[in-house]
């Protein structure tokens, strides 16, 4: 009777055992929210290969949880893996169009490897979605602008301009467009605007007198770049424009003189070498300086090898084979 009541106690022992330990093998999984929580805390941390892991998990359990892959969009950017960030912020703005920050987030996604076309759509829509967002706005504008398509990108800078904000952000791309529509003087009238504002911006002066020589107004960008350098002696760029002014006011000389302080400046700007090799040239036609035609070709040298591949390398690889017969020393300088 004993013995039996002993085997009835160890019975039940091992029984309970058994079903503890099935229960914990049975334990629920974590839920997707939950994981998911988990990952922003650390991403929040900087754990971001663990959130990588983590998001990666709630994605396999609920297919169709957007704030997962936005989240993991952002995780991928922190560890320099662009690519798998841009297709996360894809599938997050299929999943879930009608927010502005997953279209934000795909907009900038997609800038970052030149797919300005479509960064500049994801842009247009969140300015769909939240009218009032200038970042959005903004973003549109320039990536309109970059992609080429100026007129969509003008509806925007004007939007923008409407929101009364950020004003000097807003003209300096409005000008931008204005420029890339060659509508210099529309440009001209934008940067004007900007002075008014900000009236010792050398950058924006800067732009003001480059606007002037699109345009073909070399006297007025000569006094606007004569007043940067004024204000600024070791401008070298600014001294390379005045070289450009001055060739094309027809005063060799002072071009020459601009060109060469430029240089002097900066030695490694191979423009400038490509303007002063320029400048040389004509003086050398004018004197029959052969001297001086050796020093042309010197500088236009000088700047491929700092520049091999410089726009409209052709050109100046072809003055240098043609030296004195070329008719045209000026050809490939046009800004």
């Amino acid at each position: 009777m004993f013995g039996a009541t002993k085997n009835a106690i160890l019975f039940s022992q091992s029984f309970v055992l058994l079903a503890l330990s099935l229960c914990l093998g049975c334990a629920p999984r974590q839920a997707p929210m939950d994981m998911y929580l988990d990952a922003v805390m650390l991403g929040e941390l900087g754990q971001n290969e663990l959130a990588v892991k983590k998001l990666t998990a709630v994605i396999a359990a609920d297919p169709d949880f957007s704030l997962a892959y936005s989240e993991l969009g952002k995780a991928y950017q922190k560890l320099g893996d662009h690519k798998k960030a841009l297709a996360v912020f894809r599938e997050a703005a299929r999943l879930d169009p009608w927010s502005p920050e997953n279209q934000i987030q795909l907009a900038t996604a997609c800038s970052q490897f030149g797919n300005y076309a479509e960064a500049a759509a994801a842009y247009a829509r969140a300015v769909e979605l939240d009218p009032k967002n200038l970042d959005a706005m903004l973003g549109a504008a320039e990536c309109y602008l970059k992609a080429g398509q100026h007129l969509k990108s003008l509806v925007y800078c004007e939007e923008a301009e409407q929101a009364g904000e950020r004003i000097g952000e807003v003209l300096r791309l409005l000008a931008r467009v204005y420029e890339g529509q060659k509508d210099y003087e529309q440009a001209i009238r934008v940067y004007r605007r900007l002075l008014s504002l900000e009236s010792d911006d050398r950058d924006v002066m800067l732009a003001l007198a480059v606007a002037h020589m699109k345009a073909g107004q070399y006297e007025k960008a000569r006094g606007v770049l004569i007043s940067v350098t004024q204000m600024q002696p070791e401008h070298a760029i600014a001294f390379r424009h005045l070289g450009y002014c001055f060739v094309r006011l027809g005063d060799v000389d002072q071009s020459i003189q601009m060109y060469q302080k430029s240089i002097d400046l900066d030695p490694d700007d191979w423009e400038a070498c490509r303007g002063l090799g320029v400048a040389c040239m004509i003086k050398a036609r004018r004197t029959g300086d052969a001297r001086l035609q050796a020093e042309a070709v010197s500088f236009w040298r000088r700047s491929l090898t700092i520049a091999p591949d410089q726009p409209k390398h052709e050109i100046l690889e072809q003055l240098i084979r043609e030296q004195s017969k070329s008719e045209n020393p000026l050809k490939g300088l046009d800004y």
